[in-house]
């Protein structure tokens, strides 16, 4: 009993529900909706408001009084 070999079971290769590649829905690219670019509210620079310098009343020095 011992001297026999392993049951087919274990030699046969793996059944082909694994050998077969990922399902399309796996390797198709991420929809189109990931590959477009940020929308352009995120790519434009922050708004003037902040990036003017801060108001001349905070750059200049305090008064002399």
């Amino acid at each position: 009993e011992e001297e026999k070999p392993k049951p087919t079971e274990e030699e046969k290769p793996k059944p082909a529900e694994e050998e077969k590649p990922k399902p399309v829905e796996e390797e198709k690219p991420k929809p189109a909706e990931e590959e477009k670019p940020k929308p352009v509210e995120e790519e434009q620079p922050q708004p003037a408001e902040e990036e003017k310098p801060k108001p001349t009343e905070e750059e200049k020095p305090k008064p002399t009084g």
